[in-house]
């Protein structure tokens, strides 16, 4: 990563804690903001093979895979499971590979895909009769493509809400250049957050300041994209859990819903305590990073990985296409979408890289 742009380059050297007259007056800015983000980067890229780094492509695969599950199923013992770490799992990840990009990138790295999906779930919807062309340029169309809080009627664009939370935590900790500073700050903030949704009972509630905005659902998402902070900045490896850590991890991972009930960082349910939540989920994140270390490397994998948003675009339709064909197959669905998606994934990598968030 190269960064010629003067400020952004001084906020980022401020967020790293280095001091330039450490060094005198051969200190090059340049030099040393490389030289930063490649240790900060590439010390944990155990298992890196062209370009990828396996373990990662595999975490994301899985909770993508288990996000089409979740959106699918009415089994109440997979739910509880799933949404117990898949979405915090995401947002770590997400920490994880986060470099700074100038906020007008960022918007339409996540604008036009969000477009375009919503206009296929619009034609499709259109087929199957559940929208009528009368009623394209209604208020009630405008809002579920625009759908950016609750209340509005389901979106056009499913699981929207994660990257109004994710657009949000990229803006606050460095692609707005006057946020960057946040970045050094970034422990504080986390323990801060984790102390107020421990007490958001007895203090003003998040929908109420965002005024049910899906932006919002930062707040609640914070501690884990900061996790992942924590992860890249130590230069964890997943190879660091030893065997009988990776047993205990499990069996918090499998008693954790149990104990704490259904969690749900998009209901804003955390089921007996925030505190409970987050250490469960973020357990249970590393353990799947520390079992994904075991899993080969996959050219498939690695394209479903870069392909999370056309994914979550449009696993719906395909999935209600798919229950039409084979009504009887329902509660298997989910296992097709992944396969199905995999060569306009690879299309779009090659061709339209934009429509995948790569602008």
């Amino acid at each position: 990563m190269i960064y010629n742009d003067k400020k952004h380059t001084d906020d980022l050297i401020q967020v790293s804690g280095y001091n330039r007259g450490s060094v005198g007056r051969n200190w090059n800015r340049k030099e040393y903001m490389n030289n930063y983000f490649k240790q900060k980067g590439e010390c944990m890229q155990e298992g890196k093979i062209n370009g990828r780094i396996i373990w990662i492509d595999w975490a994301k695969t899985i909770c993508i895979f288990l996000m089409v599950v979740g959106h699918w199923t009415q089994n109440s013992i997979l739910l509880l499971y799933i949404y117990s770490f898949h979405m915090p799992a995401l947002f770590v990840v997400s920490g994880i590979l986060f470099k700074p990009h100038p906020w007008k990138k960022t918007l339409l790295s996540f604008g036009i895909p969000i477009a375009f999906y919503s206009l296929i779930n619009i034609l499709f919807l259109l087929t199957i009769g559940e929208l009528h062309f009368e009623n394209l340029f209604t208020k009630d169309v405008f809002f579920r493509f625009f759908h950016y809080r609750y209340g509005l009627n389901q979106g056009f664009y499913c699981g929207d809400w994660f990257l109004w939370a994710l657009l949000g935590l990229r803006l606050l900790f460095g692609d707005i250049g006057l946020f960057s500073p946040l970045r050094k700050f970034y422990m504080f903030i986390c323990i801060f957050v984790i102390a107020y949704m421990c007490l958001e009972n007895y203090l003003i509630r998040i929908d109420t300041i965002f005024r049910g905005w899906y932006i919002g659902r930062l707040v609640p998402s914070l501690p884990f994209f900061c996790l992942g902070f924590y992860i890249k900045d130590h230069c964890w490896k997943p190879k660091s859990i030893s065997s009988p850590t990776l047993y205990l991890l499990g069996l918090i991972m499998a008693l954790t819903p149990i104990i704490n009930g259904y969690s749900s960082i998009n209901s804003n349910n955390f089921g007996l305590s925030y505190a409970i939540f987050f250490i469960g989920s973020s357990l249970s994140s590393l353990f799947l990073f520390s079992t994904s270390r075991f899993l080969p490397k996959s050219n498939f994998i690695a394209s479903i990985s870069n392909g999370t948003l056309f994914i979550l675009g449009l696993h719906i339709p395909i999935m209600r296409t798919l229950e039409f064909i084979f009504p009887s197959l329902h509660e298997f669905l989910p296992i097709l979408v992944i396969p199905i998606c995999y060569f306009p994934i690879l299309l779009l990598e090659q061709k339209y890289p934009a429509l995948l968030g790569k602008v």
